[in-house]
């Protein structure tokens, strides 16, 4: 008996290593594909990464001539990219949508007379826009009392 097991010896061998290789096979692709996983997910916040840094934000906001007395209402981009499609409405009289053109980062826009009536009455303002990726943004502007509450809502809250 022993003798036959040693003959076969070889084929045993030949056996252990081809299970082997399939045991080491199957444990390299579980790693490669936690590796694949773990790149995707890098990946994905690195494209997050690259839209928050080149986010607009829009607000209201009063604007100051030279001698610092309250000019008017502006739509400044407060936010770090610019702000496309820019679309203004009132939320309580439901009037219609205002286009404004794109405004740049860090700069304002000047307010046509529908938005500086509107923050003049505290009436509820949206502003609906989007970055140059296409993302779409909404700021809410409400008053409570004399206090202007700014909503902003980004891609992913919308």
């Amino acid at each position: 008996m022993a003798q036959c097991f040693l003959l076969n010896l070889p084929s045993w061998i030949q056996a252990l290593a081809a299970v082997s290789i399939v045991y080491l096979t199957v444990r390299t692709l579980l790693v490669l594909r936690d590796y694949a996983a773990d790149t995707k997910r890098i990946a994905r916040a690195g494209v997050t990464q690259i839209e928050n840094s080149q986010m607009p934000f829009l607000a209201l906001a009063m604007s100051y001539n030279l001698q610092g007395l309250a000019a008017g209402w502006v739509i400044a981009n407060q936010g770090s990219g610019p702000a496309i499609n820019v679309k203004f409405s009132h939320i309580q009289s439901g009037s219609g949508v205002l286009s404004i053109p794109p405004i740049a980062a860090k700069e304002a826009s000047e307010v046509y007379p529908a938005v500086g009536n509107a923050a003049t009455a505290h009436e509820a303002i949206q502003i609906d826009y989007e970055s140059l990726s296409g993302s779409k943004y909404l700021t809410v502007i409400r008053w409570e009392g004399a206090m202007m509450q700014t909503q902003f809502q980004g891609p992913a809250n919308r």
